[in-house]
Formats: structure tokens, C-alpha cells, sequence
């Protein structure tokens, strides 16, 4: 599945992020927040990692990029597949496969487990920026990332997330905090992504704060491929 994402500065969609979905046995669906630890911890992380890399380099190429607004593609990678040796050389030999320009493709990076190995992790990030992949920090204010993550990895963007966005507009000490958060990044060269927007109140105020993207149901719900394509076409 992909969730749009709206640019600020160019005022329309431009991209999308790309969604892991699992259905159980009746046919519902099942939650990431479920089923990605437990893949994590039996190993099948790496290859639904792969299938979703895989599965946007197809897509895109077999369009004419050019007949739609698509400029990035973000795919999330979580810590456990970062820090396997050589992971880099696997991506990029998929890309070069699709012959996918890299500048279309941005992997999120979220720190869902203890990392281990960060000399491994920063060796594949390196080798990911030199081939031209940009490289986001997700679900920022989580819990899960933190500044220690953006001082020592070469993000180009953070993707703050839908919680910390949500209480902003609950409580004043939250918006404050949110608006530092934002001028902190913005001040270390970082592109903003505001998670959770669901309204048009919220995307004003995004906007207002200096973020450069927005993703949210205010926007477009996660949809299925064919559904995003003619989204993005018209």
C-alpha cells in the first residue's frame, strides 16, 4: 500500500510512503505494530524488507515517471535488517536491477531494537548515501529515535511522529515542544515530515511551523498501488 505524502512548497502530492500490510486468516488486517517485532525477532524482517524494496522498484519501473507527480518513494527499514553486513550491496543491486534512479527512493530508519553493531549501521548508511538513496530518521518523538541517532547518522530527514503532532494540539507545553523540535531540526539542515494530519487545522499549523511535508488521512488513507498511480497521474 502507499500513503501519499503533500509537498509545502510545491502545494500538491509528490510521493508516497510505502506500507507493509499482513491480512489473518479471516481476512482482516493486521497491525505493523503487531506483527513487525515479532519478524524482528524470527527473522522474516529481512524478507519482507526485501519484498517491499523490491516491490516500489517494480512499480516504478514500470511507469513513465514522468507521466506522474512522483518524486520519492520512501520505504521503511527497521535497525535489525541495517546492522547485516553488507546490506547496502543487497539494495543497491535491486535498484540497479529496476534500473530505479536512486533519488527516488528514501529509506525510513527507525530504531526499533538495541543496535548492536552501529559500526555496521553506519557503514551501509554511508554506502546508501554515496549511491544517492537518501536516508530519513522516522517516528521521531516516539520514543524509539532520538537526537543521539541525528548527530551521529547522515539523515537528510526526520519524520516526526503522529503522536507528538497529535498532543501539539491538545496542550500548550506540546505545542511548544513540537515548534523547538521543528526549529531545531530546520537549524540542522533537516527536512520536516509531520506525521497523523488529519485535519485542516493541524496542516495549517504544520505548514505555519515550517514543515516541508505533510502525511495524514487529511490527505489520502493508506491505498493499493493502482489506486495511488491514478491518484498521482491526475
Amino acid at each position: 500500500y502507499f500513503q501519499p505524502l503533500y509537498s509545502v512548497k510545491d502545494n500538491k502530492l509528490d510521493g508516497a510512503e510505502a506500507l507493509i500490510r499482513l491480512r489473518d486468516e479471516e481476512g482482516n488486517f493486521v497491525s505493523p505494530e503487531d506483527f513487525i517485532p515479532i519478524a524482528e525477532k524470527n527473522g522474516t524482517i529481512f524478507d519482507i524488507g526485501k519484498f517491499v524494496f523490491t516491490n516500489v522498484c517494480d512499480t516504478l519501473s514500470k511507469i513513465n515517471l514522468n507521466d506522474y507527480n512522483i518524486h520519492k518513494i520512501d520505504i521503511n527499514l527497521s535497525v535489525v535488517q541495517c546492522i547485516q553486513e553488507d546490506m547496502y550491496k543487497q539494495l543497491i543491486m535491486i535498484r540497479n536491477n529496476y534500473n530505479i534512479p536512486s533519488n527516488y527512493l528514501n529509506l525510513e530508519i527507525t530504531e526499533t531494537s538495541t543496535i548492536n553493531s552501529p559500526e555496521v549501521l553506519l557503514k551501509n548508511m554511508k554506502h546508501l548515501e554515496d549511491d544517492g538513496i537518501e536516508l530519513s530518521l522516522d517516528d521521531y518523538g516516539s520514543g524509539h529515535s532520538n537526537i543521539s541517532y541525528i548527530l551521529s547518522l547522515p539523515f537528510k530527514m526526520i519524520k516526526i511522529d503522529k503522536g507528538i503532532v497529535w498532543k501539539a494540539f491538545e496542550t500548550q507545553r506540546a505545542d511548544i515542544a513540537l515548534k523547538a523540535t521543528i526549529d531545531m531540526m530546520k537549524s540542522l539542515g533537516m527536512k520536516i515530515v509531520a506525521e497523523g494530519v488529519e485535519t485542516e487545522e493541524q496542516s495549517k499549523r504544520l505548514i505555519e511551523l515550517g514543515c516541508d511535508y505533510l502525511q495524514g488521512y487529511y490527505y489520502s488513507r493508506p491505498i493499493d498501488c493502482q489506486s495511488f498511480l491514478n491518484l498521482m497521474k491526475k
